[in-house]
């Protein structure tokens, strides 16, 4: 009986271990309904009155779509680039018990909206980027990706009770490389900010199969004064992290940045925009 009643509860013992988990992990992911699409009115504005190609619709994620049509936004640059990052070079001759890691190409787009501002006597403009691993990388640590601008042009970033509002950047996880992507929670706060520079993101790339791929998207709104004019070029850039740890920011003239380091892989370009 006493054998019985053991079995019992390492039963319900493990079963709450098992909803538990699901349950903390449920937590991370965004429930978000996968069957709500844009409509072809949505997409006719996107492409006639933003300025967007069939293609870069298709890659917008539904929630900076719906709000962009919101907005009444307007492409002011865009750019789209691959880069391929080097995992881990081996000079002939070397020895390695890992063989020679190959190296992973991943897709960069950015671009920078003018958007309707709700201040007045100021313009607002909503700056915009994602990634997408093409090739997997062999190191699946926590990456950042940075808007930096130069504190000369007088952009602000919004904010409340102390913190940097406006902003999300999420990522997202196709565990088998089959298309069926995984989309985690959205974060609304940078993990990075400098006043009047710029903002950062990071993205915890889950490691799964040796399928596994990986995208996110960053997306910050800023403002300027009307009276204010010029000409000023808005850097994205990537930190992919080779080795251990994160990649850190600092702030140049240009903005906020990646930190250059040994152990961080960057691909970065830049935006022009007048205002």
């Amino acid at each position: 009986m006493k054998k019985l009643k053991f079995h019992l509860f390492s039963l319900v013992l493990l079963f709450s271990l098992f909803f538990f988990n699901d349950f903390s992990s449920a937590k991370e992911v965004d429930n978000t309904s996968k069957s709500e699409k844009l409509t072809k009115q949505e997409r006719k504005y996107l492409k006639d009155v933003t300025g967007h190609t069939e293609e870069e619709i298709d890659m917008l994620p539904l929630e900076v779509a719906k709000q962009l049509i919101k907005d009444k936004a307007v492409i002011q640059d865009s750019k789209t680039e691959i880069f391929s990052f080097e995992n881990g070079v081996n000079n002939s001759g070397d020895f390695t018990t890992m063989g020679t890691i190959s190296s992973s190409t991943m897709k960069l787009w950015g671009t920078v909206y003018k958007v309707t501002s709700d201040r007045t006597n100021y313009d607002k403009f909503y700056i915009y980027g994602n990634f997408q691993w093409l090739k997997s990388p062999f190191y699946e640590l926590v990456d950042k990706m940075t808007f930096g601008f130069p504190s000369s042009a007088g952009f602000f970033l919004p904010t409340s009770n102390g913190k940097v509002t406006q902003h999300q950047h999420r990522y997202s996880q196709n565990p088998q490389g089959n298309g069926n992507w995984i989309d985690y929670a959205i974060d609304y706060s940078p993990s990075d900010w400098e006043p009047n520079a710029g903002v950062a993101g990071e993205f915890d790339l889950r490691s799964s199969t040796e399928f596994t791929l990986h995208k996110g998207y960053m997306g910050q709104y800023v403002y300027v004064p009307t009276k204010n004019n010029g000409t000023i070029n808005i850097k994205i850039e990537y930190g992919h992290q080779l080795y251990i740890g994160e990649p850190s920011v600092s702030v140049f003239p240009a903005g906020l940045s990646i930190t250059p380091s040994k152990s961080v892989d960057t691909a970065s370009y830049a935006l022009t925009l007048s205002y």
